[in-house]
């Protein structure tokens, strides 16, 4: 099946009907299941010190699996709700419009092409977006975590040396 046209001028996406993958049951059978342990790595002051406030690394490429725990680990942090995510389309399986968890939180999902890739914009109630890198699920995990220590303390990373 041919993907959608891409948004413009920051539109949302108006993705084709749902699959019984992505049905709004199963979305909320998401959520209340539990979503796999998150791996977020996040400068907690978010004084940004480079391109991004921190790092995530998914088990997979599927976002209705994956969101949902990333959505979970930032909440419970002090000061943060989330609102809705931001992220690029090619980037993800299985896009949900929205999730919603066990208390009735709604979390808008929106898709774009316009954005860096492997990156998630998340809008926080009251603050301004947090921007994550996301490392790709296949990544060896020494250099996963070396990124996202990296991306949570603002350190660049060691340069080779110069001749």
């Amino acid at each position: 099946m041919p993907r959608p046209m891409a948004p413009h001028d920051g539109a949302t996406s108006t993705l084709p009907p749902l699959s019984a993958n992505g049905s709004a049951a199963t979305v909320r059978a998401a959520m209340r299941a539990g979503p796999p342990s998150s791996r977020v790595s996040l400068d907690d002051a978010r004084d940004r010190h480079g391109a991004a406030d921190g790092r995530w690394w998914p088990h997979s490429r599927s976002a209705l699996t994956e969101l949902p725990g990333l959505i979970a680990e930032l909440d419970s942090r002090p000061g943060i709700r989330v609102q809705r995510l931001s992220i690029h389309r090619d980037d993800w399986d299985e896009i949900p419009h929205r999730l919603t968890d066990g208390r009735g939180h709604v979390v808008r999902v929106d898709w774009f092409t316009t954005i860096a890739r492997h990156t998630v914009s998340v809008t926080i109630a009251g603050q301004g977006p947090i921007a994550l890198l996301v490392a790709s699920p296949g990544t060896a995990e020494g250099a996963a975590r070396t990124a996202m220590n990296m991306a949570a303390n603002g350190s660049a990373p060691p340069r080779a040396a110069e001749s």
